[in-house]
């Protein structure tokens, strides 16, 4: 794992904006090309468009779901109940491979090898493990808490410096994966209860980097659901 590389896409997004907007001062100490120049810079504007809309559509679908929960079932005290605009995206920009991350860390990888290195030029670059990112990644452990909304269990969570949560649900047969949340809070859109009935479902999740598990298991939290 690499401890300079930050961990959540719009930070990740930024942190290639800074280096990107800085490499031209340091191309040439480093024996990097001119051609190479150009596409870390297509890559730092493709991939910030590409969180920048996904912000954009992760809002829309939370928005929507709320809206059709609504609408389904109502909701105490809603008597309007309007469906939300679809996003504006930002304007496309030029496509690049896949593979941002690997061209990234593999020239920070050549720089910082390189004699000329210094941490001062690495701060500047944004490539040294900053105090924020000091993490104590055994005992990361995060908190869940259960809302109900438009008919429908909301997780609120905190995301901190992590990637995001992988959640586990108990619906009264144990503790199976439910879905991975990027961007809190979760909306659970699981079928609920039959008409009259009623069920418990507990939860926990865990912190995610870079797509691996992390630290430990939130304390599990429970509710009632009922139709």
């Amino acid at each position: 794992m690499n401890s300079y590389l930050e961990q959540t896409d719009e930070k990740l997004a930024l942190q290639l904006t800074n280096f990107t907007s800085k490499i031209d001062t340091y191309n040439v100490a480093f024996g990097i090309t001119a051609a190479e120049v150009t596409s870390i810079k297509a890559d730092g504007i493709y991939l910030a468009w590409s969180v920048t809309n996904f912000k954009k559509i992760e809002t829309y679908k939370k928005n929507w779901t709320t809206f059709k929960n609504i609408l389904k079932k109502g909701e105490s005290n809603v008597t309007s109940n309007t469906a939300p605009p679809a996003p504006v995206l930002d304007a496309t920009q030029p496509v690049v491979p896949p593979g941002v991350v690997t061209r990234f860390t593999t020239m920070v990888n050549r720089i910082k090898a390189h004699q000329s290195y210094t941490t001062a030029i690495g701060q500047n670059l944004g490539i040294e493990m900053t105090n924020t990112q000091r993490v104590n990644l055994d005992s990361a452990q995060p908190t869940l808490k259960t809302v109900m909304r438009g008919g429908q269990v909301n997780l609120l969570w905190k995301k901190g410096k992590f990637g995001g949560i992988l959640i586990e649900k108990d619906s009264g047969a144990g503790f199976v994966t439910l879905d991975k949340d990027f961007h809190p809070d979760f909306i659970d859109n699981s079928t609920m209860p039959a008409q009259g009935q009623s069920a418990v479902w507990k939860y926990r999740a865990i912190y995610l980097l870079n797509d691996e598990k992390v630290g430990l298991w939130s304390d599990v939290v429970t509710v009632s659901v009922t139709s």
